[in-house]
């Protein structure tokens, strides 16, 4: 059974919808759905770590953004009038909120980088004590002595 916002469902309704309209319509809305599919890829990427992964689809995403602009600049007028019903605007709002999750997905794959990359570094640091300073040190007295 297949699960809302599933991509192979997803995919599959709006390659069912593009029969409508023009040929450039019906391909816009396909290349929407794989860059649909490439957004959910980049998130799953991000989310495993998948630095090959992340390539491949960040490579796949700018072929396709080009293909969609090109797209969108043939299409007519008419075409324009029938974009809800063939789903390209359901399409772009999923493409929105994709966006937005793999710019949250990615804002905290770097706090968490740079969390590690403090603890990893705190950990050898000795204090004026002799003791060997944690992740939460506390560092010192943070003022100058003008008498020194």
């Amino acid at each position: 059974m297949l699960a809302p916002g599933d991509r192979e469902f997803a995919g599959n309704a709006a390659d069912y919808r593009a029969g409508f309209g023009s040929p450039e319509l019906s391909a816009l809305t396909t290349a929407l759905s794989r860059l649909v599919a490439t957004s959910d890829g980049v998130a799953e990427a991000v989310t495993h770590h998948d630095r090959l992964a992340l390539t491949r689809c960040n490579e796949q995403a700018e072929v396709l953004v080009a293909e969609v602009s090109n797209l969108a600049a043939a299409l007519t007028a008419e075409d324009r009038t029938i974009l809800n019903e063939v789903g390209v605007t359901a399409l772009s709002e999923r493409l929105a909120a994709g966006s937005r999750r793999n710019a949250y997905l990615i804002e905290q794959a770097w706090a968490v980088d740079a969390a590690l990359m403090r603890l990893l570094l705190g950990l050898g640091k000795v204090g004026a004590d002799g003791t060997v300073g944690g992740y939460s040190a506390n560092p010192g007295p943070s003022y100058v002595d003008r008498e020194a």
